[in-house]
């Protein structure tokens, strides 16, 4: 499925994030690339339909969980064994890894002499989803899709 598509956290509030008709966005419906709740709402949908849907925090990114917010020092701030700390700042994003080396990002929140606070929830955590947009296309998988689980732009399946 290909869709253009705007993202609020208020009915008329700013867009949060968005795909255009220059770059839509593509998945393969039915195989858990996008939230339940998002499919369920385009599930039937054809090109040329508009749609628009909210979602709740919980149907969405979850509620704020307040244990994922977390305090490191600043000099745990370390890039390849060198000072990092030139990237603290408020609002940027840190990549980070877990015990088994997954990596995932958290943002700085706040910064005090020693210590930087970083919130791990997804930014859209906590927050109502206000979906708007039409589908630009609706296609039948490739069969090396299907056995991926997503989409290949233009053909490209080298990946794997």
């Amino acid at each position: 499925m290909s869709l253009t598509y705007q993202l609020r956290n208020e009915p008329n509030g700013p867009i949060m994030d968005e795909a255009t008709a220059d770059a839509p966005f593509e998945f393969l419906f039915g195989h858990g690339n996008v939230l339940d709740k998002f499919e369920n709402n385009l599930e039937g949908l054809i090109a040329g339909n508009q749609f628009s849907f909210v979602l709740s925090a919980a149907d969405g990114y979850g509620e704020l969980d307040p244990e994922a917010i977390i305090k490191m020092k600043k000099s745990d701030f370390q890039f390849e064994g060198e000072d990092a700390s030139h990237l603290i700042e408020v609002g940027n994003l840190i990549p980070l890894q877990d015990q088994f080396g997954n990596p995932f990002q958290g943002r700085i929140t706040d910064i005090s002499d020693d210590e930087v606070t970083i919130d791990l929830n997804h930014p859209f955590a906590g927050k109502t989803l206000y979906f708007s947009g039409e589908v630009k296309g609706v296609r039948d998988a490739h069969a090396s899709e299907l056995e991926h689980g997503h989409i290949h732009h233009g053909g490209d399946h080298s990946h794997h």
